[in-house]
């Protein structure tokens, strides 16, 4: 999760017009299909696939997909596909925080040793650490491959159900010592478990069903799921993950991963980085974030705290990344990039002006090419879009 040099270059331009398109399928009158400009970028990427989608005071400005979901396979990506957001992830489950927070059921403030009874086992430095720090990687969990190294060949020996899957590891990372000092930033995966397992604890419900009941139904994110959303089948029936190897222009296609891999995956990273669902779907939770506070779905100061970095005035917060961008004025830009199971994906949105960039690509790469294909999506939106004339259907209809 980086931002990049060309949205950091991005200034205030003069307005564009939208052009109005009359199409069928998933577009509509008044809304750009973004697909050749898509595949222009996507074919100098090399990218199997490549979607987005722009939203703008709850409007559909425009959106697209071009390419394909599997390499050598005839199925279209299409932009109603349900993809992995990945990362993106982490500001789902920070406002499903919120939204506890704002019941009572849990505090920002609430520390591990209060819900963890097995806490004297843990290392002195996690005793206090606190819900808060854990969702803005500030409490100095360990990274995501130092678990990997220090614990997955015992932690795929275990059995259990989610939750207790996600306690046998919340309990792993806390007993280690810290890989950087508490208070200081280290993006780390497990730390959302243990933020996760802290709200299992206080709700009694596990992170799944919390989602579900506190995310997904009542923003009405109908194609929303957690877990991987492509197998081995052929045709494909969901864009399926590939790897683009360093000086190559074919990307692989990935395998589906193992039931057995696939649960322990979900118990340890899962409340980083295992939701599923549309561009449009994503785009409704996105949007709640322009006017939470207002709508009694968040209290105002808890809809602050989800928008605000975790120290001054840019920095990552509870899972998302707070930052100054001339485009967004008069208030921050705030953008996640995500990778899992060869699905990429990437957010840039300006709340102030009630401006939304989702991109999705079917392939990681080591040479950036996937983050590079994303930027040049990003980019080109932002320019064209941000101060574009409102037009296209609701994001509702």
């Amino acid at each position: 999760m980086k931002t990049t040099h060309h949205l950091q270059r991005l200034r205030p331009v003069l307005p564009v017009v939208v052009a109005v398109l009359v199409l069928c399928g998933p577009y509509a009158q008044g809304q750009v299909d973004l697909s050749r400009d898509l595949e222009t970028i996507r074919t100098n990427r090399h990218m199997p696939g490549l979607s987005a989608l722009v939203l703008k005071q709850g409007h559909i400005l425009a959106q697209g997909a071009a390419g394909f979901r599997r390499q050598g396979q005839r199925e279209p990506l299409l932009v109603t596909d349900r993809i992995n957001i990945a990362s993106c992830t982490k500001w789902m489950t920070a406002t499903l925080a919120g939204r506890l927070v704002d019941r009572g059921l849990i505090g920002w403030d609430t520390r591990v040793c209060e819900l963890f009874t097995h806490h004297p086992a843990f290392n002195p430095a996690f005793t206090n650490a606190t819900l808060d720090q854990l969702l803005s990687h500030r409490s100095g969990v360990q990274q995501n491959g130092t678990f990997t190294a220090r614990h997955a060949s015992r932690f795929l020996l275990q059995t259990g159900s989610l939750p207790q899957l996600r306690r046998w590891v919340s309990e792993a990372v806390l007993a280690d010592p810290p890989e950087v000092p508490p208070g200081s930033f280290l993006y780390a995966n497990q730390g959302y478990t243990v933020a996760a397992a802290m709200l299992e604890l206080a709700t009694g419900k596990d992170w799944e069903t919390l989602m579900k009941e506190e995310l997904f139904i009542p923003l009405r994110m109908t194609s929303a799921s957690l877990g991987i959303v492509y197998d081995n089948v052929l045709p494909p029936q969901a864009p399926v993950g590939h790897v683009l190897a360093p000086g190559k222009t074919v990307p692989l296609p990935c395998p589906a991963v193992g039931t057995n891999e696939h649960v322990h995956s979900q118990a340890a990273v899962g409340p980083g980085g295992y939701v599923a669902c549309t561009l449009q779907d994503w785009a409704k939770f996105l949007h709640l974030h322009v006017a939470a506070g207002h709508d009694g779905y968040l209290t105002a100061a808890t809809a602050r705290r989800l928008r605000r970095s975790y120290v001054g005035e840019e920095g990552y917060g509870r899972g998302i990344l707070v930052c100054q961008r001339g485009w967004a004025e008069p208030g921050p830009a705030l953008t996640h990039g995500g990778d899992i199971f060869g699905h990429n994906t990437v957010v840039w949105m300006a709340p102030a002006r009630d401006f939304i960039i989702v991109v999705f690509t079917n392939c990681r790469s080591a040479d950036k090419s996937s983050a590079q294909a994303r930027d040049d999506v990003a980019s080109l939106l932002v320019r064209r879009y941000k101060d574009a004339v409102v037009a296209g259907p609701l994001l509702e209809n």
